[in-house]
Order: structure tokens, then C-alpha cells, then sequence
């Protein structure tokens, strides 16, 4: 089974664009919906990140306040750095957990991973698909999406690598830009779907003919 990574700055539309996979029989796991899951109480990881970063961010119900943890993150780099030091081996396990369930005559599986180049994770992936909009395109799409400022925005953008760095170091690109149809974006997605089911018959094929011992 093929591992593809599915990545992309903020507001680029992964969501959409996994979405579309989905659509086509693909198996998609997310890694921000995983995390979150893992860090509600009684998880692990919820207890790893209480016990580093304390009580104060926490909400009143003892759920983790992600605005005020994203505030101590955002300020401090060495905090940021810890706090990845907790969640990505713990999402990691939870996605290989999820893969080891999948059946074995699975061509390939989708894992939207949104930093994924920051994180070093790349060389965990066989393929990884690039979804690329321009960054006013993106600044536009989360402020009308969630209710953030130009300034917010803009700041996340500064820690998420370079568009041109990214599209550099994928395998493949998805362009969700505002020219980018329904019909379009549908088409791009569904010969990307396409090429990785042959990829991954040839893989197979190479592994299943492979003499033995070598």
C-alpha cells in the first residue's frame, strides 16, 4: 500500500481535495483531526501536554484551550518546539495504527498532514500531492473562514514553508487557486487518483515477482 501525503499551507483547501479522494474509494486519515481527538481527556497526550505546559491552558470544562495554547506557542519558539515534541510521535503512532487496519489489497491511502515538510515527515511518504493557492488567496479564504485578521493569518503563514519551497519538494501538485473550477479541481484530483492506483500495481507487482532472498 502506497503512504501519500497530502499537504498544503493553510487555506489552500486540503480538506476539499482529500475530500475528493475520499470520494473515489481512497482511505483518508487526517493528522489535525487525529490530534485533536488525541488530546481530549483521557488520552495520553492530553495528559503529556497538561503536564508541560500546566493547568492555565486549560478551559473551564478541562478541555485544552487551544487559543491560549496556540498564544504560548506563537511566542515562544522553544515552546512551540516542545509542544512538537509531544504531539508528533504521538499522531504518528495513531496513523500507523489506522494503516495497519486497512486491507491489505488497499492501493493507497491519503494522510493530510499540513506541515508536513516542517515536520521532517516527508521521507515517511511514498508520494506526496502539494494543493497550492497563492498566499492572498489564502489570507482571503481564512479570514472569511474563520474569523481571523489579515495580521493572524499572515503570521501563520511566516512559520509554514515557503508556497514555491513546497511545490518544489512535492512529487505532485493539486492547483486550488481561485481560476480553479469545481469540475476542474475534481478532474486533477481524479488523475492523480488514477496515477497512484498504477504506481501502486506496479509496486506490487515488483514485490510479489521479486526473487526470493533478494
Amino acid at each position: 500500500m502506497l503512504r501519500v501525503g497530502l499537504t498544503g499551507g493553510i487555506g489552500c483547501g486540503k480538506s476539499r481535495v482529500a475530500g475528493l479522494f475520499a470520494s473515489l474509494g481512497a482511505p483518508v486519515l487526517d493528522a489535525d483531526t487525529l490530534n485533536r481527538e488525541l488530546q481530549t481527556p483521557g488520552h495520553d497526550l492530553y495528559a503529556a501536554i497538561v503536564d508541560r505546559f500546566g493547568p492555565g491552558i486549560l478551559d473551564a470544562r478541562g478541555h485544552l484551550d487551544r487559543g491560549a495554547l496556540r498564544s504560548r506557542i506563537f511566542a515562544d519558539p522553544a515552546e512551540r518546539q516542545a509542544l512538537e515534541a509531544l504531539v508528533h510521535p504521538a499522531v504518528e503512532a495513531a496513523i500507523e495504527q489506522r494503516l495497519a487496519a486497512l486491507p491489505e489489497t488497499t492501493p493507497y491511502a491519503v494522510i493530510v498532514v499540513p506541515l508536513l515538510f516542517e515536520a521532517g515527515w516527508e521521507a515517511r511518504f511514498d508520494h506526496v500531492v502539494v494543493v497550492h493557492c497563492e498566499p492572498g488567496e489564502q489570507i482571503a479564504r481564512v479570514t472569511q473562514r474563520d474569523g481571523r485578521s489579515s495580521a493572524e493569518v499572515e503570521a501563520i503563514l511566516e512559520v509554514q514553508m515557503n508556497p514555491d519551497e513546497r511545490r518544489r519538494r512535492g512529487d505532485s501538485e493539486i492547483l486550488n487557486t481561485e481560476q480553479t473550477s469545481d469540475a476542474e479541481l475534481a478532474n486533477q484530483v481524479a488523475e492523480r487518483d488514477t496515477a497512484l492506483r498504477e504506481l501502486a500495481t506496479t509496486i506490487r507487482s515488483r514485490v510479489e515477482n521479486r526473487p526470493p532472498n533478494s
